[in-house]
C-alpha cells in the first residue's frame, strides 16, 4: 500500500477562496453560473472549434466543482457518512500532514476526503458517490426523479435521466477529450457544434441526476428550505430561457431570409445585457434569503415577456413576407 502526502493544507484554502461565497454549501451557485455562461455559447452554435474545445473543458471543470462540494456535503452531514468516507480511503497518509488536517481549524473532514478523492473519470463518480450513499449510483441516476415531483408527489413523474447508457458513454468522452484539449495542442482533434451540445447536456443531466439522488438519499429528511425556493425560481428561469431560445431559432430562420440575422443577433445580446445588468444591480444586491428567488422570478418574467415579443414580430414579420 502506498503512502501519498495529502499536500499543502493551503490549497483547499484556496479552492474554497475562488468559490462566490467562500463556502462549499452554496457551491451550487459557482456550478451554475459556469454552466449557464457555457450554455450561452453552445446555444450560440460557434463554428470555431476552439469554441467547442472550451466548452468541453470547462463544462468538466463545473462538474468536478460540483462532485468535490457534493463529497463535502454529503460527507459533513453525519457520523454515518464520514465512516463510509474513512471506510473508502485505501491509502496511508503521512502522520505529519494528517495531524494538520485533522486539527479541523481550517478544513472539515468532508474537505479533506473531496481533496484527496480523484475525479477524472465517470468511474470516479459512480464509486465515491456510490460508496458514500450505500447504493449502486448507475441505478440511483436512472431512477431519479425531480426533487419538487418527489416532494409534491406528482403522478408518474419524469425522469431526469432519458438513457443512463448514453449519457455515462458521453460523459466519459467528455472527461477523455478534456484531458486531451487541457493537456495537448491537438490540433488535427476537432468537435462540432453538435456532438459539443451533447457533451455538455451529458454534465448537465448528471448534475441535475445526482442532486435527485440527494434528495431521496441525504435531504430525504430536510423540512421546506429556501434552497428549494431557489431550486423552483432557477427553474422557472431555465423553463423561460428554454421558450425564449426557441423563439429565438425560429426569428433568426425568418431574419436569415430578410437579411437581418445579424441585426437580431446585435439586439438580443443588447437585451441580454440590460436585463443581466438590471437583476446584478437591483435584487442581487440586497441582502437576505428571500431575494434570490424574488430575483429568479422577475428574471423569468423578463424573458417570458422578450419570448412574447420575438414571437410577435416573428409572426407580424412573416405576414409580410
Amino acid at each position: 500500500m502506498a503512502t501519498r502526502r495529502i499536500g499543502n493544507i493551503q490549497e483547499i484554502e484556496d479552492v474554497r477562496s475562488r468559490l462566490v461565497l467562500k463556502q462549499w454549501d452554496t457551491m451550487w451557485l459557482d456550478v451554475e453560473q459556469r454552466m449557464m455562461k457555457l450554455r450561452e455559447l453552445v446555444l450560440e452554435r460557434p463554428v470555431d472549434n476552439e469554441f467547442h474545445r472550451h466548452v468541453v473543458v470547462a463544462s468538466i471543470a463545473a462538474l468536478q466543482t460540483f462532485h468535490r462540494g457534493t463529497l463535502v456535503s454529503i460527507i459533513d452531514s453525519g457520523d454515518e457518512y464520514r465512516e463510509r468516507a474513512a471506510e473508502a480511503i485505501s491509502e496511508k497518509f503521512l502522520m505529519k500532514d494528517a495531524l494538520g488536517w485533522l486539527r479541523g481549524q481550517s478544513a472539515t473532514f468532508g474537505e479533506l476526503v473531496a481533496h484527496t478523492a480523484p475525479c477524472n473519470s465517470v468511474s470516479d463518480l459512480l464509486s465515491w458517490l456510490g460508496k458514500l450513499l450505500a447504493c449502486d449510483m448507475r441505478v440511483a441516476v436512472a431512477e431519479a426523479i425531480n426533487p419538487h415531483d418527489r416532494r409534491n408527489r406528482i403522478a408518474n413523474p419524469v425522469k431526469l435521466v432519458a438513457n443512463t447508457d448514453e449519457m455515462l458513454s458521453r460523459l466519459a468522452d467528455a472527461f477523455r477529450l478534456r484531458h486531451i484539449f487541457a493537456h495537448e495542442a491537438a490540433p488535427n482533434v476537432e468537435i462540432d457544434a453538435d456532438y459539443c451540445r451533447l457533451l455538455f447536456e451529458a454534465v448537465t443531466t448528471w448534475i441535475r441526476a445526482v442532486d435527485g439522488v440527494l434528495w431521496t438519499t441525504v435531504y430525504t429528511s430536510l423540512p421546506l428550505t429556501t434552497r428549494e425556493m431557489n431550486d423552483h425560481g432557477r427553474a422557472e428561469v431555465m423553463s423561460a430561457r428554454k421558450g425564449l431560445a426557441d423563439a429565438m431559432r425560429v426569428a433568426l430562420k425568418d431574419a436569415r431570409q430578410a437579411g437581418s440575422a445579424d441585426w437580431l443577433r446585435r439586439n438580443h445580446r443588447k437585451w441580454k445585457a440590460v436585463v443581466s445588468e438590471w437583476s446584478d444591480n437591483t435584487y442581487a444586491t440586497l441582502q437576505g434569503t428571500m431575494w434570490p428567488p424574488i430575483k429568479a422570478a422577475d428574471l423569468a418574467e423578463a424573458v417570458r415577456k422578450r419570448t412574447k415579443q420575438v414571437g410577435d414580430w416573428t409572426q407580424n414579420s412573416d405576414r409580410n413576407l
